[in-house]
């Protein structure tokens, strides 16, 4: 019982159809003609005409009374005075302001080397650090972590706030020179 080569092979290749693509123009045109009728009837259900509108405006504002707008505070200023005294007080409290110079505590530390290492961290934050040694009412030695000295606000204002960034707090400090 041989069995044709031929009819076999015809079997096993077979492949399905594709279908063919839907298109997508029935749900773009039933769109667009909704959009339209939409369109079309909207200003039917919306009932406020523009007359009607602007009336009761006008209304409002007739009964509203209203005053002209007028500003007093051009010939307010002009008539206001500020006295700054000519004191010598107010002289040396200026110099003494040019002298002091700020700076930030970062850390206090009994141990030099907790000291060191934030030293480091402030230094690769590309601040100006400083460390100082300094002996307590009972003897005991602290290391200072000083960042600055700062001579304007400004400069060290962005520098707390660089330290605040990088949950360090901060302590200002006042020094004459």
């Amino acid at each position: 019982m041989a069995q044709n080569s031929s009819t076999n092979s015809l079997n096993r290749y077979t492949r399905a159809q594709p279908s063919p693509e839907k298109s997508s123009r029935p749900a773009f045109m039933s769109g667009l003609v909704i959009g339209a009728l939409i369109m079309y009837f909207f200003p039917l259900i919306n009932d406020s005409t523009p007359s009607e509108t602007a009336a009761a405006v006008n209304e409002i504002v007739d009964k509203a009374d209203l005053k002209e707008l007028k500003f007093d505070f051009y010939t307010l200023l002009k008539e206001t005075e500020i006295l700054v005294p000519d004191d010598q007080d107010s002289d040396n409290k200026t110099e003494q302001g040019k002298d002091a110079v700020y700076v930030l505590q970062a850390g206090s530390f009994k141990n030099v080397r907790d000291a060191e290492n934030l030293k480091v961290q402030l230094l690769l934050m590309n601040l100006s650090v400083e460390s100082e040694r300094v002996k307590s009412k009972n003897g005991d030695i602290w290391h200072r972590v000083l960042v600055g000295p700062f001579t304007d606000t400004s400069k060290m204002a962005s520098a707390r706030a660089k330290l605040a960034e990088n949950n360090i707090v901060s302590l200002k400090l006042k020094r004459n020179q």
